[in-house]
């Protein structure tokens, strides 16, 4: 089968702005909620690579299985709510992103796709200088990756990860990451055997 040539244009801008826009309405009422963070919004930026990767038979000897990923990505972040306190286990702090996602494909085509996430950031225990956390995120964007297996196209951006903020100042924090990310089309335009990374974020975040 020959490869879809459709470059990604449209699509992750649609999908960006959606992101954005959904992202401030949550924002807005979630943040008074329970008891107010003391910090406003903050904003981050983040470069990784994704290692790809096949948990389903399907996958395997296909080159979704060798996609190779460099990832770009600013965003917004937000603090929705604190729960519990120093005496409960669970005491932490959530926060909302807004996130701009570009992916450069070096292997085994070249390629890019781009698209807008939501996410949601649980900062584990009291404010401390290191600080570990939790991530998921669902997005929707444009991929543009040409290959065989995996049809360009509309898509949707899913991920999860494990990190730590280690703060320099109060200003000015280091982040970094272990990450699985899948992209998929949801069938809704075949090939959709799914691309399945795992890899790492490093970053920075001001407030």
């Amino acid at each position: 089968m020959a490869p879809n040539r459709r470059l990604p244009l449209s699509g992750h801008r649609a999908g960006l702005m959606l992101a954005v826009l959904l992202g401030f309405a949550i924002a807005s009422p979630l943040a008074t909620a329970g008891e107010s963070p003391s910090r406003g919004i903050g904003y981050g930026l983040a470069l990784g690579y994704g290692y790809g990767v096949a948990p389903r038979d399907k996958q395997r000897g296909r080159d979704v299985e060798d996609v190779r990923t460099l990832a770009i990505e600013p965003y917004l972040r937000m603090p929705l709510r604190t729960f519990g306190d120093r005496e409960n286990w669970y005491h932490g702090q959530l926060e909302g992103l807004v996130q701009a996602s570009i992916l450069v494909e070096l292997e085994p085509r070249s390629g890019a796709a781009g698209g807008g996430v939501l996410g949601l950031r649980y900062l584990i225990g009291e404010e401390a200088r290191l600080r570990a956390y939790v991530e998921g995120g669902l997005g929707v964007g444009d991929l543009g990756f040409n290959l065989e297996s995996q049809d360009n196209g509309v898509s949707f951006f899913v991920h999860t990860s494990l990190g730590v903020r280690y703060a320099i100042s109060p200003n000015f924090s280091l982040i970094g990451s272990v990450l699985w990310q899948h992209i998929s089309n949801a069938n809704s335009h075949p090939p959709n055997l799914g691309i399945d990374t795992v890899g790492f974020r490093l970053g920075v975040e001001i407030q």
